[in-house]
């Protein structure tokens, strides 16, 4: 692991570029809010986890694309929207902000290492309004579309792709027959946002609210405790000191 100090100077520059995306996004009325490892940071040390050197954001839009048109034109020219547009090989679901004064390295995930840009990355994950009982089908979905687009990049062997989609296929087939037999008047039709992630209600997201962050402040949930205890458990327990890496194996500011 880079040592404490690297990592907190790729902290204020990923400060830095969300700061500038949520200036964009606020100009715009775009919803939108700190997710999963930013979210906990939020609120278990009031910024970054000390490790940590990524940073999540969450667009709640059905315009996600041409708000991200409006990222890349209106961010500071430092910033780079890495996405299908710009990316001939891009396979994600969602785009990333990437620093040009950045060069990093990633062994623990791979794929980051694929594209032209290597610079620290925000990621901007798109989430959409979906009625719980729909969103284990419409994840797979997604996970699916993911693989597909791997394959067509080069990026899976066919048989790679055989044994990886054949399980979620079966999985999607089974979760689609079981909502065929579903009665809607006796099903949970709670409405919610999804993301490649997780599901989170509505009442627990909405109203957004200001969470403190590095003497900042960032949008996030309503009810952040109960995000969190959905996908962490007791966030506010520290893991064991070899859970505690960084994103990135090795970052050079240019």
């Amino acid at each position: 692991m880079y040592s404490f100090n690297e990592i907190r100077k790729v902290q204020l520059r990923l400060l830095e570029m969300a700061i500038a995306i949520r200036d964009v996004l606020e100009k715009h009325e775009v919803a939108h809010m700190i997710s999963y490892g930013t979210l906990l940071g939020a609120v278990r040390h009031q910024g970054f986890i000390p490790w940590d050197d990524d940073f999540d954001y969450i667009i709640m839009s059905d315009q996600y694309d041409n708000v991200v048109d409006c990222l890349r034109k209106e961010l500071p020219s430092g910033i780079f929207i890495e996405d299908g547009k710009s990316e001939p090989l891009y396979f994600h679901g969602w785009a990333h902000a990437k620093d040009m004064g950045t060069e990093a390295e990633c062994v623990s995930f791979p794929q980051d290492n694929l594209y032209a840009h290597h610079g620290v990355c925000v990621d901007l994950y798109r989430a959409f309004k979906i009625k719980k009982k729909h969103y284990k089908a419409k994840k797979l979905k997604e996970h699916i579309e993911y693989l597909q687009r791997k394959f067509t990049k080069g990026f899976l062997s066919e048989t790679e792709y055989g044994e990886q989609i054949k399980p979620l296929t079966i999985e999607l087939m089974d979760e689609e027959s079981r909502l065929a037999f579903i009665n809607p008047n006796m099903e949970n039709d709670m409405i919610g946002f999804g993301s490649v992630f997780e599901f989170m209600s509505e009442d627990d997201v909405l109203p957004l609210r200001k969470y403190g962050f590095e003497g900042t402040y960032l949008w996030g949930p309503k009810n952040a405790d109960v995000v969190l205890r959905n996908s962490y458990g007791d966030y506010m327990q520290l893991p064991p000191e070899e859970k505690r890496k960084p994103h990135y194996s090795k970052v050079l500011f240019k």
